[in-house]
Order: C-alpha cells, then structure tokens, then sequence
C-alpha cells in the first residue's frame, strides 16, 4: 500500500480510488485545511497551529506501529487514513486481538466527496489495501459511540459492533470487519471493487452527510 498507482475502480460511480503514503512536504497544507473544518476538527479535535501539527505529524510519521496515507478519487486528493497493528494500539488494550489484526482511521476532507455516493466505496476500497496482507483476517475501527454516520458507514462495509469501551479521549464503538465476509461483498480481484453479483447502479447520494 505504497503508491498511488491506477488505483481500485468503483463501477457504481465510475471512480477511481488511490492511496499514497504521506508526506509532510507534499501533504500538510491539505491537511491543515482539512484539520480546520468543522465537521471534522469535532472528531479529531486537531484544529491547531501549523507549528503543533507539523510537531504532531512528525511525531505520528515516526510511530512504527502506523502508516499514513493519502487518499484521492480521480488522482484529486479527497481524504487521510491510517492504518495501524492492533496489538501494538491502545485499543489493543480493550479487546482481544490476534496477530496481524488492523485497525484504520480517517476522514473525509473535501467536502464534495461527503456521503453515500463516496464515503463507504472509499472505506471499502482502503479494506481491499488492508487485506492486501494475506495475513490479516480482520480490521478494526473504533469511532466515537456518538458518530452516528461513521458507525453507518461502517455498517455499509461489512464492519460488525462488537461493543463499547471507555477510552481516555472517548467512548468507543469496537467495530470488526471480517475478510471473509469482506469479500463475500466486495472483489478479491485486483484494481476491482465490486464482485459482480453486486448490481452496478449509482448509490442515492446524501449531500450533507458529514463525518
């Protein structure tokens, strides 16, 4: 999952998902924005300085234990995600994990790309990556309990809630999906999203809908 290549086509809106790892030099300007926006700062509770993101950023880029990544649909730059090893994650500490368990992050920044029409293929699509380590069997998530949207989202792609814990920042919905039911869904197939017994119509599109 290290370069944005041709990317995994999405044959129900006609787009193409990328990712690349981030860049500090390439990428801070797009995230200060998008750490700025209200819909997300709620979440992420980022909206700082340059100087502490840039120092926040460094000091994530030299976690081992994560990858960052950009996300573009097209090759425009639309979104952050993160992907971490549970075991080595503070969530790791609430929930029973297996070896080569990930977990992910992220968020939408443009708001353009908010909503059905985008949201879940985008998440789904950064699954297909995960599972790109035949290793791993399950991805995890952990969004805000009072995240409404997310947790639908997450629904959408094939994650199951399996609880809350009290985290130190927030209560957390613990959710897991699985590779099997993954790809029950969605292609195994490489640059592919969909299998083909999923009809190929265009998803209703919720314009507001905000993570």
């Amino acid at each position: 999952m290290n370069s944005q290549g041709a990317g995994i086509y999405n044959s129900q809106n006609g787009c193409y998902y990328s990712f690349r790892p981030f860049s500090i030099d390439r990428d801070f300007d797009v995230y200060y924005k998008w750490m700025h926006q209200k819909y997300v700062s709620q979440w992420w509770n980022l909206a700082k300085t340059r100087p502490e993101l840039e120092a926040h950023l460094i000091s994530e880029l030299s976690d081992k234990h994560q990858d960052l990544f950009i996300g573009f649909v097209d090759g425009r730059p639309v979104s952050y995600w993160e992907r971490y090893w549970l075991q080595e994650d503070i969530l790791g500490k609430y929930v029973e994990t297996l070896p080569f368990d990930q977990g992910l992050h992220f968020l939408i920044g443009e708001t353009a790309y908010l909503g059905r029409t985008y949201t879940p293929s985008m998440i789904a699509a950064f699954l297909k990556l995960q599972f790109e380590e035949t290793r791993t069997q399950r991805v995890f998530g952990e969004p805000d309990i009072r995240n409404r949207k997310v947790l639908r989202y997450a629904e959408e792609t094939c994650f199951e809630m399996q609880g809350i814990v009290e985290m130190p920042e927030r209560a957390s919905a613990v959710m897991v999906c699985r590779r099997e039911s993954f790809f029950a869904k969605y292609s195994a197939k490489p640059g592919k999203l969909w299998t083909s017994a999923v009809r190929e119509s265009v998803p209703v599109s919720e314009p507001s809908l905000m993570l």
